[in-house]
């Protein structure tokens, strides 16, 4: 981050939320015309992922005024508190299936499970958005370094023509909370069970977690263990076209157990790595 970015995030950290609120409302309406330019019909694109900061920027899009869409990617792998709640107090969002479920994507994909360098799975089941309309995220600079550093209000989507508007940039967990308490949106419960952020069950930026996420939702664990299984023995004597040897070789696993078992110890992200979210917060 350069200094003067760090200026203007901690400028932009430092106001009010009341003054944070208005700066939202504000840019909801500056850039209303393009999105109505690019879709005269629906307006914004605004990304739902049931999750804190998504009750915000829908509930900041409303009391500005503007037309909008609101959009949820199903990944298969929800945890099912947060897809009960979204449908219950969500109901106007569109959700948008995939094809495959991730889990047998997975079994497909002879590139092997995701991890936190390979997050395949956000591109293919997250980061689908669909056409050049513009995008409304809840990306907060707080949640990491990474996220300062890449991210403004108004930023060109690094893939298409279109634009993403991130109306809650600068708002601190502190305003968030403040804001949905303030105005008595409804959240998701598993917030109060101690959950600070609700992404797919068992993905690999979670690190540790994904232990207590299997042990809070155990039948997902027994399907990402199939799945590890059903992957082994599809492809684990096959060679690849190269003719260099897979990781299976390389690493001397004798079975799926052992690829489980590394891949459960893999160290997962620290306070300075961006976080398995892409477009849905």
């Amino acid at each position: 981050m350069t200094s003067g970015e760090r200026q203007l995030f901690l400028i932009a950290a430092g106001i009010s939320l009341d003054e944070k609120i208005e700066k939202a409302i504000a840019n909801f309406r500056e850039y209303e015309r393009e999105a109505l330019r690019r879709d005269p019909e629906r307006g914004y694109y605004l990304c739902d992922s049931y999750g804190k900061d998504s009750c915000v920027i829908r509930d900041l899009a409303k009391r500005s005024g503007v037309r909008f869409q609101a959009h949820h990617n199903i990944t298969t792998l929800d945890p099912p508190e947060l897809i009960r709640f979204g449908r219950k107090y969500h109901a106007d969002t569109t959700e948008h299936r995939p094809r495959v479920a991730m889990l047998t994507r997975l079994v497909e994909n002879n590139i092997g499970p995701p991890t936190r360098l390979a997050r395949w799975c956000c591109r293919e089941y997250k980061e689908s958005m669909g056409n050049d309309a513009i995008k409304v995220l809840g990306i907060r600079a707080a949640e990491s370094n990474a996220r300062k550093t890449a991210w403004r209000t108004w930023t060109l989507h690094s893939k298409t023509d279109s634009w993403i508007l991130n109306p809650i940039l600068y708002w601190t967990d502190v305003d968030v909370w403040q804001y949905i308490h303030g105005h008595s949106l409804p959240y998701c419960s598993l917030y109060d069970e101690g959950w600070s952020r609700l992404g797919c069950i068992g993905c690999p930026m979670a690190g540790k977690k994904r232990r207590e996420q299997f042990a809070r939702w155990p039948k997902y664990e027994q399907a990402w263990q199939r799945a590890f299984e059903r992957f082994w023995a599809k492809w684990h004597r096959v060679p690849r076209r190269d003719g260099r040897p897979r990781s299976f070789d390389k690493r001397g696993w004798t079975s799926w157990r052992d690829m489980w078992s590394w891949w459960m110890e893999e160290d997962g992200a620290s306070d300075d790595d961006d976080t398995c979210q892409g477009m849905l917060f």
